[in-house]
């Protein structure tokens, strides 16, 4: 019988051990666990290696700051989220974005037992469910548990301020998350971004990539339509623009 030669079988513990590491390698760029040392508002942590966390999925009401108050419920979703995770071991998983522009880490919280933290906080009303392309691996999931809480008017959605306001009442001050309402009186593009006007100073904007990814049918089919819309309002040369990466930060009618 013959022996495989030995510079052979080298090589083949050489190609199995890298083949080995390399599997490690993705696996752990795909979850971690590290201890929280500390929880900064509802959907923001610190770990112990003193990175910061921003919880992939969901958007909690903003602690005050600088002479503005706090929102409602934010205080609830900060301790609420220290109760399940301060001090404590914890799982992260990563989706295609890694990092946001602040230099945070972008993941998903699980408890030891397997208890996503983001669903936690979402079927208590504490929370909302936001989709930021390209992180959207949980999102039916997230919909799903904020779809109780919706339905019960528990936590924000029973708050009055946190009702769609009107694009009309808008102004350069209305910046931050927020829901809007208003009808699309028109739809242009600039640079393959696609610009939905509610009114001359408040527009939704959609990248033609993630209309293309993740939105059916025609961008002109809106025109004319009853939008809710949730997101981040920015300012710019007097306009408010949000940016929407998913038609699930929308709701329209006809």
């Amino acid at each position: 019988m013959q022996t495989e030669p030995s510079s052979q079988r080298r090589r083949h513990f050489v190609f199995a051990f890298l083949s080995w590491a390399l599997f490690t390698a993705v696996a752990c760029a795909d979850a971690a666990t590290e201890v929280v040392r500390y929880v900064i508002d509802g959907d923001t942590v610190v770990l112990s290696n003193g990175k910061h966390v921003r919880l992939i999925g969901i958007n909690a009401p903003e602690r005050g700051r600088d002479g503005v108050p706090s929102q409602p419920f934010s205080a609830k979703a900060r301790a609420r989220l220290a109760a399940l995770v301060a001090g404590r071991r914890v799982k992260l998983a990563f989706e295609r974005e890694r990092e946001d522009r602040h230099g945070r880490w972008l993941a998903h919280l699980e408890l030891p037992d397997g208890v996503r933290v983001e669903q936690v906080l979402l079927r208590e009303g504490l929370v909302w469910a936001v989709a930021v392309s390209p992180n959207l691996e949980k999102l039916p999931e997230n919909l799903e548990a904020e779809k109780a809480a919706r339905a019960a008017r528990r936590g924000v959605w029973g708050v009055p301020a946190y009702a769609p306001t009107p694009a009309s009442r808008l102004n350069s001050k209305s910046t931050g998350f927020r829901f809007i309402e208003g009808t699309v009186h028109r739809r242009t593009q600039r640079h393959n971004v696609i610009y939905f006007e509610l009114n001359p100073k408040v527009s939704l904007l959609v990248s033609g990539e993630d209309w293309k990814n993740n939105f059916p049918g025609n961008p002109s089919d809106l025109v004319g339509r009853k939008i809710i819309a949730r997101g981040w309002l920015a300012e710019s040369k007097g306009r408010l623009h949000m940016r929407v990466s998913h038609p699930a930060m929308l709701t329209w009618g006809e």
